[in-house]
């Protein structure tokens, strides 16, 4: 599979089509659309972008209220 110069052989290839795969899957399976490739990747991408942001997002709630409790806990 090459795509802009990208090149993914053996498995790497074999993961990422089955990725591409299930998106194209869950896709049609929630709004009968059907994507190519190029579309599959896309929403893939974004989807592993938004995981990413809610990541974060929970470790700086985690932070936060660590810090809270370390000072309720220091007071006392």
């Amino acid at each position: 599979m090459i795509e802009n110069g990208l090149i993914l052989t053996g498995s790497d290839a074999e993961l990422l089509s089955r990725a591409l795969s299930e998106v194209k899957t869950k896709v049609f399976e929630k709004s009968e659309t059907s994507l190519d490739d190029s579309q599959a990747l896309e929403a893939l991408i974004s989807s592993l972008r938004t995981a990413e942001m809610e990541e974060r997002e929970i470790e700086q709630r985690h932070t936060y209220a660590r810090r809270i409790a370390n000072a309720l806990f220091a007071s006392t």
